[in-house]
């Protein structure tokens, strides 16, 4: 399992328009992640809430301390699967996340659990606690292209997440052929994450006039846009 520590969380809602302008600044300044093409990479997620959608309501009514599981990978790698709980308390926030192989993954999400019952992660056997304690289940899959950037400094990341799409159809999450619903079509969001400071350089690069900052999460928006 792999832990991440606590990290200062900005998010913006910007227009088409502005994603390109910004998306042209960023390549000018800082280096595209490693891990990405020159286009970024495909990021498909499905959450879990519990029976009262705790995780939904937490992030609508901006509860300060909250959590959400999600299993994710990336383009078409099923050999990357991860299970990722994301914790926020306030603006910042850290994930701890476990590999998955693709028969552990389509288990979790079809509600078979009983394997990770004695698991030897950690993440995995909280998952199925939780998960007896308060039904957690699949409820919405989140698909959308990500533009990843990197600066040493203040260890920041910066990301442009557009053509976001949603299913509830988590049953054939891995299935190529997938339909999805486009939300946000004239939107981007833009996260920043940074340590302990925010570099003034990128501080300067993000500011422009109809950025207008957000609490909500691509999950929140995904499922209220089916509710």
């Amino acid at each position: 399992m792999i832990e991440t520590c606590y990290r200062n969380e900005l998010k913006y809602l910007i227009s088409k328009s502005t994603q390109q302008i910004m998306s042209h600044r960023l390549r000018a300044v800082l280096k595209m992640d490693p891990h990405a093409g020159q286009d970024g990479y495909l990021v498909k997620s499905v959450y879990f809430d519990d029976f009262d959608d705790n995780s939904l309501l937490d992030n609508l009514m901006g509860t300060s301390d909250r959590e959400k599981f999600r299993i994710r990978y990336y383009d078409t790698h099923t050999d990357f699967i991860n299970l990722e709980k994301k914790v926020k308390k306030q603006n910042k926030g850290f994930k701890e996340i476990s590999r998955l192989s693709l028969d552990e993954a389509e288990r979790m999400i079809k509600g078979d659990i009983e394997f990770l019952k004695n698991h030897p992660d950690r993440l995995l056997r909280e998952f199925y606690l939780k998960t007896k304690q308060k039904g957690l289940r699949a409820k919405v899959i989140v698909i959308y292209r990500r533009e990843p950037f990197i600066f040493n400094a203040g260890n920041t990341r910066i990301t442009l997440d557009f053509n976001i799409r949603n299913s509830l159809d988590v049953g054939r999450f891995f299935n190529s052929d997938l339909i999805t619903s486009p939300q946000l079509t004239d939107r981007c969001l833009l996260e920043v994450k940074f340590d302990s400071y925010l570099p003034d350089i990128i501080r300067d690069i993000i500011q422009v006039p109809e950025t207008q900052q957000t609490a909500h999460s691509k999950y929140g928006i995904s499922r209220m846009y089916n509710m």
